[in-house]
């Protein structure tokens, strides 16, 4: 699964190799893309004082693979399954609202088709934390940003290349959410602008990895049913990141769509269940999944 500096573009057989090599990257934290995903409801705070622990299983399947918008030849499948733990503090720095938090991954892995391999182990840990900005209880408007750090502590084997489920790398994550609601207490428009940056892997296959800035708009409709229930839908659109190995650049960079839909419920008054289902509507370069089911339990402490 190595990647030749003599690879040229324009081939498919050969593009393939390069994505094989290099395009598993990133289903560490159960993300298809960005390092961190928001959810329906995410970025509008609760009270300062609140204690949120959460427990997340995502699985998802491909069998697709894509180089330059077109299915590569032959018989590729990867599932993945990543249980994450988080836990979030509701707090004030300097008179603002933040949220001090980390989250714990696990996972596994498995290709199958014309190439078998498999993974089981912890991933990366991510500590970070949101600020509001604007907190405007009265007219539902919430305006924060948020920063986070994917530290290298994951579960790596150099050998392994892309089926490790840490990353052999630091992540740096910049987000700017907005919350507006467009029928009050009912229809809530929400948008989070994703930048993220990584450091090199000096070890991966061999070789140093390096992979360009992705970002990624996150986009929310979420209709409240009720105090117990709403739903969400949910589209994504992911570009750049581009990845150089050993200095070449394998013009591999992402452009994906997909989308969610939502449904929470609260079992009682402070824990809450959400489901997810959804998938790629179109991939560039990479696996392309055609299921997602996400399970999340939160509860408030």
């Amino acid at each position: 699964m190595r990647s030749e500096p003599e690879l040229k573009h324009g081939c498919l057989a050969q593009g393939l190799k390069r994505a094989v090599a290099t395009l598993l990257i990133g289903y560490t934290a159960g993300a298809s893309a960005g390092v961190i995903t928001t959810e329906p409801g995410d970025s509008a705070p609760l009270p300062e004082g609140t204690d949120l622990g959460v427990l997340y299983y995502q699985h998802a399947e491909r069998n697709t693979l894509k180089v330059d918008g077109h299915d590569a030849p032959g018989n590729f499948r990867l599932n993945s399954d990543i249980a994450l733990a988080r836990f979030v503090k509701w707090t004030s720095l300097g008179g603002f609202l933040v949220t001090p938090q980390v989250i714990l991954p696990y996972g596994h892995l498995k290709m199958s088709g014309d190439n078998h391999a498999s993974e089981s182990n912890f991933g990366d840990p991510i500590i970070g934390s949101n600020i509001w900005l604007l907190n405007d209880a009265v007219n539902e408007r919430y305006f924060s940003l948020g920063g986070y750090i994917g530290l290298p502590l994951g579960s790596y084997d150099g050998e392994k290349g892309s089926m490790n489920i840490g990353e052999n790398r630091w992540k740096g994550v910049f987000e700017v959410n907005y919350v507006q609601a467009i029928i009050p207490r009912t229809l809530y428009g929400e948008i989070t602008l994703e930048h993220d940056e990584f450091g090199k892997n000096d070890d991966f296959a061999g070789r140093t990895l390096r992979q360009d800035s992705v970002f990624e708009v996150q986009t929310h409709l979420r209709y409240v049913f009720s105090p117990t229930d709403q739903f969400g839908v949910s589209f994504f659109h992911t570009t750049g990141g581009e990845n150089h190995l050993g200095g070449v650049g394998l013009d591999d960079s992402l452009n994906t769509k997909r989308y969610l839909l939502t449904w929470s419920h609260f079992l009682t008054p402070k824990t809450q269940l959400q489901t997810q289902t959804g998938q790629d509507l179109d991939v560039r370069n990479g696996p392309q999944e055609n299921l997602r089911v996400n399970v999340r339990l939160a509860h408030i402490f």
